[in-house]
C-alpha cells in the first residue's frame, strides 16, 4: 500500500509570477546541466549488486580502500592486479557493476593507514596512483573513471595529507591522463574532522578534475542533533554546497563539483515520537522511512537546482535499525526495498531525461517549484512542500508568468513511495491559472506544446 500522507496541517496558496521568463527547450541554462538520470549516484560497496540498483542510479561509488591493494608498511610493490591482495578479482567485480550500466567512482580510502604507517609516503602514493590508473583507467581496463584522493582522511594534519594527496593524483595522470581526480571531502575553510581545507590542493589545483562535498542535515549540537528536512533553514546542509560552488566559480571555473555523500538514517518508526535529550546515535526516532524517501528526493532537486553536477546518496543498503550514527541509510534494509527505493527509482524513470530549467519560486513557508526541460519540447514542473512532516499545501501556477501559455498539461503525478505506480495527482484549470495541491512527496506536472509556439 502506497504510506498515508499526513494530514494537512498548513494551506498556503502561491501564485507563480514574475520569476519566470519564457521556455527556452534545450537552449541556455537548461541544457547546462546534467540530465537527472546523470545526477543521480550510489554510495556502494563490495556487496553492491548492479542489477538490483540500476533503477536508482546510473552511477556508483565505491569506497575502495587503498590497504585493500597495498602494503605501505613495505617496500612500494605493484598492486597484483587484476586482483586484490585478498585475491578479490578487481575486473569481475567492477566488470560486472559496469555491465549493469553503472559507471564506477572510487574512493580511494587513506584511513586505514595512521600517517606514520608509511614506510615511503610520496613513493609508495606516487606508485600506487600509476598502477592503479594504469589498470582501472579509461585507457587500461575502462573500469572506473574517477578517483578520489581519500574520503573523510581525518587522521592526517593538512601537511601530511597534502604530500600523500599530491603524490597520488600525480601517480594517476601519469598512468592514465584520462582518469578524471576528485579531492577528497572538501571546505573552502580550515579543515574540519570530515573534510579537508581547499587550501592542501591549492599549489596543484590543475591536476584535480572534480571537488568533493559531504553533506548531512541536521540541528543542534553534540549530543541532541536532531537529523531534519533539507530545506531547513536552520541547519547546515545546503550552506557546504553552495560554498563549494561559490568557491569553485571564483577559483576554479570549469571544474565540476560533486555530492559524494548526503543522506539519512531512518530509525524511527512511523508516527513514532523523537526523544529529547538522547545522542542521535542511540535514538530509535531519528527520521521515518518516508521522510527518508521524500528528503533524498528533494535533494535531487535542490542538488540540480544549485548547479551540482554528480550527487551519491548514501548509503545503497543498511542491515535494520541497529544503534549507531549512518546506520539505518539504506534504500534497500534488510533485503527489502524501502519507500526510497521506489522514490528514488520513480524520480529517475520519469525526470531522468530532464534537466533542470529554472526556478519558479522557493519559498520556505509556501512551496518550492522548480521547471525542468527535456532535450526535446517537453517541460516539468516539480512542486513540493518544504516541511519536515510533508504538511499539505495549496499551489496556483500561472502559466503564463511561467511562460507556459502554450504548453498543455499531459500528465500529473506523484513520486511513487512502494512497488505500484505513480498516483494521479488531481490538477484543476482556472482561466490559465493552475491549482494543484503540494505534499512533502515531489509531485510532477508534464507540459508538451500545445501548438500555439
Amino acid at each position: 500500500m502506497r504510506p498515508e500522507r499526513v494530514p494537512p496541517s498548513v494551506l498556503c496558496a502561491v501564485a507563480l509570477a514574475c520569476l519566470a521568463s519564457p521556455v527556452c527547450v534545450g537552449a541556455g541554462q537548461s541544457a547546462q546541466r546534467p540530465r537527472i538520470k546523470d545526477l543521480m549516484g550510489i554510495c556502494g560497496h563490495y556487496h553492491f549488486d548492479g542489477p538490483t540498483y540500476a533503477p536508482v542510479a546510473a552511477r556508483v561509488r565505491n569506497y575502495h580502500s587503498i590497504n585493500w591493494d597495498l602494503d605501505v608498511a613495505q617496500p612500494y610493490e605493484d598492486p597484483p592486479y587484476p586482483f586484490a591482495l585478498n585475491r578479490v578479482n578487481w575486473q569481475k567485480l567492477y566488470g560486472g557493476w559496469q555491465e549493469s550500466g553503472f559507471e564506477i567512482n572510487a574512493s580511494l580510502m587513506m584511513g586505514q593507514f595512521k600517517p606514520d604507517d608509511w614506510r615511503t609516503p610520496e613513493q609508495s602514493a606516487y606508485g600506487y596512483g600509476k598502477a592503479f590508473a594504469r589498470f582501472f583507467g579509461p585507457s587500461g581496463k575502462a573500469l572506473v573513471g574517477t578517483a578520489e584522493l581519500g574520503n573523510e582522511p581525518s587522521d592526517y594534519s593538512d601537511e601530511q595529507y597534502g604530500r600523500i594527496a599530491r603524490a597520488l593524483a600525480r601517480g594517476l595522470k601519469e598512468g592514465d591522463l584520462r582518469i578524471r581526480v576528485a579531492t577528497a571531502a572538501f571546505t573552502p575553510g580550515p579543515t574540519v574532522p570530515y573534510a579537508r581545507s581547499i587550501a592542501c590542493y591549492e599549489d596543484w589545483l590543475d591536476a584535480i578534475d572534480v571537488l568533493t562535498v559531504h553533506t548531512y542535515a541536521m540541528t543542534g549540537k553534540w549530543p541532541n542533533r536532531v537529523r531534519t528536512h533539507p530545506e531547513d533553514p536552520e541547519c547546515a546542509y545546503l550552506g557546504p554546497v553552495q560554498g563549494a560552488l561559490a568557491w569553485r566559480d571564483e577559483n576554479a571555473p570549469g571544474k565540476e563539483v560533486w555530492v559524494t555523500e548526503f543522506g539519512w538514517d531512518a530509525h524511527r518508526a512511523e508516527g513514532a515520537p523523537l526523544e529529547e535529550g538522547t545522542p542521535i546515535h542511540e535514538r530509535p526516532s531519528a527520521i521515518g522511512r518516508v521522510q527518508q524517501a521524500q528528503y533524498l528526493a528533494r535533494s535531487y532537486l535542490l542538488f540540480a537546482g544549485m548547479g551540482v553536477d554528480r550527487a551519491y546518496v548514501y548509503f545503497y543498503q543498511d542491515d535494520g535499525p541497529q544503534e549507531g550514527l549512518h546506520n539505518a541509510s539504506g534504500l534497500i534494509s534488510k533485503g527489502l526495498e524501502q519507500p526510497a527505493f521506489h522514490a528514488l527509482a520513480s524520480l529517475k524513470g520519469n525526470l531522468g531525461d530532464y534537466r533542470f530549467s529554472r526556478v519558479l519560486t522557493a519559498d520556505p513557508q509556501g512551496v518550492y517549484v522548480y521547471l525542468f526541460a527535456a532535450d526535446d519540447a517537453g517541460v516539468c514542473v516539480v512542486l513540493w512542500s518544504p516541511t519536515r512532516n510533508g504538511d499539505e499545501r495549496a499551489c496556483v501556477l500561472d502559466l503564463g508568468a511561467a511562460g507556459l501559455r502554450d504548453f498543455a498539461l499531459t500528465r500529473a503525478a506523484e513520486l511513487a513511495l512502494d512497488e505500484g505506480p505513480e498516483a494521479t495527482v488531481a490538477a484543476a484549470m482556472d482561466g490559465g491559472r493552475l491549482k494543484v495541491q503540494a505534499t512533502g512527496t515531489p509531485r510532477l506536472l508534464f507540459f508538451e506544446p500545445s501548438g500555439g509556439q
